[in-house]
């Protein structure tokens, strides 16, 4: 009843709002936002941080989280969201841009859907896994469609690859040219200015804001076990011989510390809990940003994650564990043979990932220099490293669309 209820009220305001969408003229009013309102991070923080700094006006970030918006009255960027309607609706119905990071955009009653609004999506993520679920199985036809036109509604996607534009924005997303971008992520810039991954890296703020005990010579594991779309349990409990009071001790004498982060979009069961050395990292975190934590890791613990590209970048060594290979391919599916292009070595019990990580922590370069070609080959086609300055590429593009 309720869903009916909230329904019927999207429905009769979209069609009030019809003729407004018509006339009310557009001014140089950028709307930008994430995956939540309550959270502030991905390639939409760095972007509008980037156009406010380069003295771009009318940006908008769409949140009702009072940390973030005082966050960002501090660094003088303005914010709407559902709290005060009526401003969120005229600046809606006045905005020439909304940029958002995945496969949906902010559009309060249909709003933005006017072909006089520009629809940007920076993307969240690339990498082999397929960058919108459920496309292969033959019963999840109807979902694949739909997150198909959820795509087609943006009039630029950006993929920042030639490969996976190609791969994924075309026999993927069946996107035709004209909506394929390629700026690279605003969120990676930071990884190519050597100095300030160095400090990042001996700082490790995130860390200790999230665990007292790490300190400077803390070496930092994190997992990043990617969402399904189906029930499934915490994926390390399912690891041969894992016993996570054993590995808390192990990591305790190694001062090693092991964060792990949950999707939102479909929880584990469970979860690991009331551990010393093992950290889940709350989701409910408003600034909690994988990309600037990622700078403070010694090791990332993947599966399905694009996360590993992200990191490929920083060139530091990487594990992967993958219990339900064969099942996650055939529900969500891949672009390519997953196994075949993993930039670091796939552990299946808790001694091998013990053995990899003390081998790591000994011999990092040589680990690295053994997955050399892989890494380089997953960014050859997944990320253009040559792309090293990516919120200057969306700052022009946007200037561009403003102009003409």
């Amino acid at each position: 009843m309720k869903t009916f209820l909230k329904r019927t009220l999207f429905a009769f305001f979209s069609i009030l709002f019809i003729p407004l969408k018509k006339f009310v003229p557009k001014g140089n009013i950028i709307i930008l936002g994430g995956s939540s309102r309550y959270n502030y991070k991905d390639n939409t923080r760095y972007l509008i941080e980037y156009l406010h700094l380069k003295g771009m006006t009318g940006l908008y970030w769409v949140t009702d989280c009072i940390e973030i918006k005082a966050h960002l009255d501090h660094l003088g960027i303005e914010h709407i969201g559902w709290k005060s309607p009526f401003k969120m609706l005229w600046i809606s119905l006045r905005a020439r841009i909304v940029i958002d990071t995945g496969n949906n955009f902010f559009n309060p009653f249909d709003i933005m859907s006017s072909h006089k609004s520009i629809k940007i999506s920076t993307m969240h993520g690339n990498g082999p896994k397929v960058a919108v679920s459920r496309f292969h199985p033959p019963d999840n036809h109807k979902i694949g469609l739909q997150q198909i036109q959820q795509m087609y509604a943006f009039d630029h996607v950006n993929y920042p690859s030639s490969y996976s534009s190609s791969q994924i924005g075309k026999r993927v997303h069946l996107l035709p040219d004209q909506k394929i971008i390629s700026l690279g992520y605003p969120r990676c810039d930071q990884y190519f200015d050597v100095s300030y991954v160095e400090s990042r890296y001996k700082e490790k703020k995130v860390a200790t804001s999230m665990c007292s005990l790490v300190n400077e010579t803390s070496k930092v594991i994190l997992y990043t076990p990617t969402w399904r779309p189906y029930d499934y349990d915490f994926p390390l409990s399912l690891m041969s011989g894992f016993d996570l009071e054993v590995f808390d001790k192990w990591l305790e004498i190694n001062d090693a510390f092991f964060f792990f982060s949950i999707h939102t979009a479909q929880k584990p069961k469970n979860i690991p809990e009331n551990l010393k050395n093992i950290i889940n990292i709350d989701s409910n975190l408003p600034f909690y940003d994988t990309n600037e934590f990622l700078l403070e890791v010694d090791v990332l613990l993947n599966d399905y994650s694009t996360t590993s590209t992200d990191f490929a970048i920083l060139n530091r060594p990487q594990l992967f564990f993958m219990p339900d290979y064969d099942y996650y391919k055939e529900d969500c599916g891949f672009v390519e043979e997953y196994n075949q292009v993993l930039s670091g070595k796939e552990v299946k019990s808790q001694k091998e990932l013990i053995n990899s990580l003390e081998y790591i922590f000994l011999n990092k370069d040589a680990y690295l220099q053994k997955y050399q070609d892989k890494t380089r080959e997953l960014l050859d086609k997944y990320y253009d490293v040559s792309q090293q300055n990516a919120s200057k590429n969306f700052h022009s593009f946007i200037e561009d669309l403003l102009n003409t």
